[in-house]
């Protein structure tokens, strides 16, 4: 139905030709390197696969054209994680159709499109990743190994038999990396070393 829905209604539009659609996630990224579309209309859920790991693909395939996501998963959540993971706009599925043309124009101009209150966190997003930086700096070359291996997955065991340390000294490096970067878990921790190992946050 929304397939159906945004394909009459960008019919009409002068703006846009639609080239393609998909059902599934591999389908996306078959049409993806075929077509070269200059913009995806993208879901969070997509019957065969993760939303960001699509988005995340679609960016490697298509490293020019613009993605919106129109989804009708809490955008206060995975909205962010959207845009991190390369998106440039996301809608909420309550939102009428030419709420989706209205982005979708808009992200084709250069821009971010979320609305006010996302965009409010991921300002404050950006500046709590600008502080952490900052910290990075004052972290010695051995919690910076710590924060790696977290990010490659490693568990606190295969941590201290590659560093040849005690588990309760692998753990102290943890808990002093947390309290660096102001983070309250190990889970908050475990995603920012995955988007420190990533390369998402500047390590300068």
């Amino acid at each position: 139905m929304v397939l159906t829905g945004l394909r009459l209604f960008f019919r009409g539009d002068a703006c846009f030709e639609v080239v393609g659609e998909a059902t599934s996630a591999q389908a996306a990224r078959i049409d993806a390197e075929t077509l070269r579309p200059d913009a995806v209309i993208t879901d969070m859920v997509m019957g065969d696969g993760d939303g960001i790991a699509l988005i995340e693909d679609l960016r490697t395939i298509l490293p020019s054209a613009r993605i919106l996501v129109y989804s009708s998963r809490d955008e206060a959540v995975w909205a962010p994680r959207a845009i991190s993971a390369g998106a440039q706009g996301y809608v909420a599925k309550s939102e009428p159709l030419d709420a989706v043309a209205a982005a979708l124009n808009y992200v084709m101009g250069g821009s971010i499109h979320v609305s006010e209150a996302v965009q409010q966190s991921l300002m404050g997003d950006l500046a709590r990743q600008r502080d952490r930086r900052t910290e990075i700096d004052d972290m010695s070359g051995r919690e910076l190994q710590v924060l790696r291996l977290i990010g490659r997955g490693e568990t606190l065991q295969s941590l201290a038999k590659q560093l040849q340390l005690s588990v309760k000294t692998v753990g102290t490096y943890r808990e002093r990396l947390k309290t660096k970067l102001g983070l309250d878990s190990v889970r908050m921790l475990e995603r920012y070393a995955a988007d420190y190992v990533a390369g998402r946050i500047d390590p300068s």
